[in-house]
């Protein structure tokens, strides 16, 4: 299923709540939207395909995701889990 483009409140365009997923962060266990977002807007602020991204979530917790294009021009944000041996 693809996410939902959502603002800052955790709501999409149209008022509906975001798909969540809980924040990777072991025993932190709020919930964080799943957001995607337009290709233009990821090239615009500098942010390369398939190079890890880091940010930080909303609960404060630090998250890597790798940015995967998906149908219609829009990009969807992979969470990185565990590491690479």
């Amino acid at each position: 299923m693809i996410p939902s483009p959502c603002h800052r409140s955790g709501s999409t365009k149209d008022g509906q709540r975001a798909q969540t997923r809980p924040c990777p962060r072991p025993g932190c266990g709020r919930e964080v939207p799943i957001c995607r977002y337009r290709y233009e807007t990821l090239r615009q602020i500098g942010l390369p395909l398939f190079r890890v991204a880091r940010y930080v979530e909303w609960c404060g917790h630090g998250q890597e995701l790798i940015p995967v294009p998906d149908e219609g021009g829009w990009v969807r944000m992979v969470p990185v889990i565990g590491t690479a041996k």
